[in-house]
């Protein structure tokens, strides 16, 4: 379930910029309309905080991995949107009306939940993948051993996501190795999916 930050009107971007500037919520701007990010279970944010430190042991020096925290511009569509993680190679790119979103990242990854699984996978994926510069777009999945990768090729993008599961690797752009998807999960969640948390 979304919240929404409810206008007399549609809000103007200038309008979400102010709301989120005084806000201790994060929010998205989607088609006008101004929407709290719903906070993480403990398994969603124990394999964000995982992946944060599997990417900072794989990253080149010429790239930087974001937080959740991290804002992006969706020129395509005009909305605000935010990714549980992401690389940027070089340096940040920013459009000149919000100085705090970035429109470059080279991987987004997406933590999947029950309540946003269905925007993960649909409007946000082609969000992200309408950015030049994005080759990798990351769903993981916060109740079952599974990664899934939507890669972009000289083609364009592929139509079905990669799927790996436990005892698999896979690899992502720019990063200097691959991942197995045991690391992410090892001590959140058992072979079966099961909470280790609980």
């Amino acid at each position: 379930m979304k919240a929404l930050l409810h206008l007399p009107c549609p809000a103007t971007y200038a309008d979400y910029l102010a709301a989120e500037q005084n806000s201790e919520r994060r929010h998205e701007f989607i088609d006008g309309v101004i929407v709290a990010m719903a906070g993480g279970s403990d398994e969603h944010n124990a394999i964000g905080f995982r992946l944060s430190a599997l990417f900072g042991s794989r990253m080149p020096p010429e790239c930087r991995g974001y937080s959740a925290d991290q804002r992006f511009w969706i020129e395509a569509t005009g909305r605000g949107r935010y990714g549980d993680g992401s690389i940027i190679y070089g340096k940040p790119e920013h459009p000149a009306h919000d100085p705090q979103a970035t429109t470059n990242p080279v991987v987004v990854v997406e933590v999947l939940s029950p309540t946003t699984q269905g925007d993960d996978e649909g409007e946000k994926r082609r969000d992200f993948q309408s950015l030049p510069s994005l080759q990798a777009y990351v769903m993981v999945t916060q109740d079952a051993r599974c990664v899934k990768v939507y890669r972009r090729t000289d083609r364009g993008w592929r139509d079905e996501p990669d799927a790996y599961r436990g005892g698999e690797r896979f690899e992502l752009p720019r990063l200097t190795r691959a991942f197995a998807v045991d690391e992410i999960y090892d001590n959140i969640l058992d072979a079966g999916g099961r909470s280790l948390l609980r």
